[in-house]
């Protein structure tokens, strides 16, 4: 596909309320695509997280997208929809959360919880911590 084409089919996704996608070629010229996911949630810190989650935020990840990876509208939209899943996983890890102290056991900006995580899925232990 072309890089606009793609930017113009992700510019017209919708998902869940709170969430929103924008999209743009990253370089005239280039088959390079930034996606952006503009998602309204609460932080997640664990001061938060004794409070009831009181403070709202608006998390702005990105990804870069080859506009050539993709035959069709269907391939872009299930990588697009593998890319959520991959967010929905690392934020559900940051609000996982037990017992009175709220420790978060599976956090994957924890290197203990990046830890933990690889050993339940049979990933390969990380050496850092990945975001």
């Amino acid at each position: 596909m072309e890089a606009q084409q793609v930017v113009d089919l992700i510019n017209q996704v919708s998902f869940r309320p709170g969430w929103e996608f924008r999209a743009h070629v990253m370089a005239e010229g280039t088959p390079l695509v930034i996606v952006q996911a503009l998602v309204e949630t609460v932080n997640s810190d664990r001061d938060q997280a004794l409070q009831g989650y009181p403070e709202e935020i608006l998390l702005a990840p990105s990804v870069i997208a080859d506009a050539g990876d993709f035959m069709n509208p269907d391939d872009l939209y299930a990588a697009l929809l593998q890319w959520i899943i991959e967010l929905e996983i690392h934020e559900c890890r940051e609000f996982f959360r037990v017992g009175p102290d709220k420790d978060a056991p599976f956090h994957p900006h924890r290197r203990d919880g990046q830890r933990a995580w690889d050993e339940m899925t049979g990933a390969p232990v990380a050496e850092g911590v990945r975001s």
